[in-house]
Order: structure tokens, then C-alpha cells, then sequence
């Protein structure tokens, strides 16, 4: 099962300057339960400091994903990587990794999220939906988008991009299963409170 609630660290952007071993936990205890670690320039005993704060959480169900970096997700035992266009194809990165990996990738187009479907991916995210930061004069693609992306797709498509928790049930409608966000987790002024509203948002969209 792929967790509804997604953090994507992404340096400073991701965290607001702070730590990142103290915003994974904060956003573990508020109700995220999926991790993909974006930080290309971490050190490896940087990453084995994040996987131990993790540790406890993982237990309780957290999924921490490697962007890009399967050397990252078998030394440290992690439970897959995050893909895109220019990374190494999803089916190689199957065979490496094994049946059990979750294995995502980062997704533009419908045809993009159903080839990688096709070529064994566990998940997709669809980006951007809302105009975001990340992406400085990119429009969304919106809701209506997100849901011809997700039509006829036959494993769960996380929506990311400008996110937040009143747009939950919005992209959860137009057939997303969950979310994905950077800033609007990490960087929130309330860390451990922004991934409780995405959770709660999550839960009552769904009911």
C-alpha cells in the first residue's frame, strides 16, 4: 500500500534552513508516512543519521524512498527510490532492487505515468497542479488535467505542486490517490502541525 501523505526533502527549500533530521521527525510524527530523501550532496553518515532518527517510525509504518540514488536505498536498507526521466529506467531499478521496492517516479503527461506502469513503477507523482515556487512563472496544470492523467491508471498517482491542505479534496475527486509537498511540510513555521492538517484533510476527503 502506498501512504497517502508524502514529504519530498529538498535542501533549505525543503526544510526552511533548519535540520533535516529534526523536520523527518517532526513531519513522522504528524502524520507523514512517505519520505523521499532529495539531497544528492548528503553525505553517506548524514543519511545513516536520518535513517536512525527514522528508525522508530519505520516500525509504525513509515516508507523512506532514495531520489535517484539505489546505492542509497540498498546500503542503508530503505524501501525503494524515486525515479524521473533522466534517472535510470524503472525496470532496471526493479531488477536491482527486487519485487518488494517501491519504486515511483516523477510524471508529466498520462502516456509518461502509464509507460512507467507498464515498466513495473509502484507509484506516481503528477506535477504541477498549482502553480508553485519551485517552478517560478510554470502555470498549473490543474485539476482537470490530474484527472485525464489518472484515468484509466492502474497504480496511485500522488499529486505535487503547490499544495496545501484545502486543495486536498479537490485532487483526491479528480482521481489522485495522495499528496506530495516540499516546502508546504518542511518549511511550514508549525511542521509537525502542517503534515497533521494534510493528514486530516487526507482522512476526511476520504471518508
Amino acid at each position: 500500500m502506498i501512504p497517502r501523505l508524502c514529504y519530498i526533502s529538498d535542501g533549505e527549500r525543503g526544510t526552511g534552513g533548519r535540520p533535516l533530521r529534526d523536520v523527518l521527525v517532526r513531519l513522522a510524527r504528524g502524520g507523514v508516512r512517505l519520505v523521499i530523501l532529495r539531497e544528492p550532496d548528503a553525505k553517506a553518515a548524514e543519511v545513516a543519521d536520518w535513517m536512525q532518527a527514522l528508525a522508530p517510525f519505520r516500525a509504525s509504518g513509515l516508507r523512506v524512498l532514495a531520489s535517484r540514488r539505489l546505492d542509497w536505498a540498498r546500503a542503508f536498507g530503505m524501501d525503494g527510490v524515486h525515479l524521473a526521466a533522466d534517472a535510470i529506467p524503472v525496470a532496471e531499478a526493479r531488477g536491482w532492487l527486487g519485487p518488494e521496492a517501491l519504486i515511483g517516479y516523477s510524471a508529466h503527461s498520462a502516456a509518461e505515468a502509464r509507460r512507467v506502469e507498464q515498466s513495473g513503477a509502484s507509484y506516481v507523482t503528477l506535477s504541477p497542479i498549482y502553480p508553485t515556487g519551485s517552478k517560478p512563472g510554470a502555470p498549473g496544470r490543474g485539476e482537470s488535467w490530474l484527472a485525464e492523467a489518472t484515468r484509466e491508471l492502474g497504480i496511485p498517482a500522488l499529486a505535487l505542486g503547490g499544495l496545501r491542505p484545502s486543495r486536498v479534496p479537490g485532487v483526491l475527486g479528480a482521481g489522485a490517490w495522495g499528496v506530495a509537498a516540499v516546502s508546504a511540510l518542511g518549511a511550514a513555521a508549525d511542521i509537525e502541525a502542517a503534515a497533521g492538517d494534510f493528514a486530516a484533510a487526507l482522512l476526511e476527503a476520504k471518508e
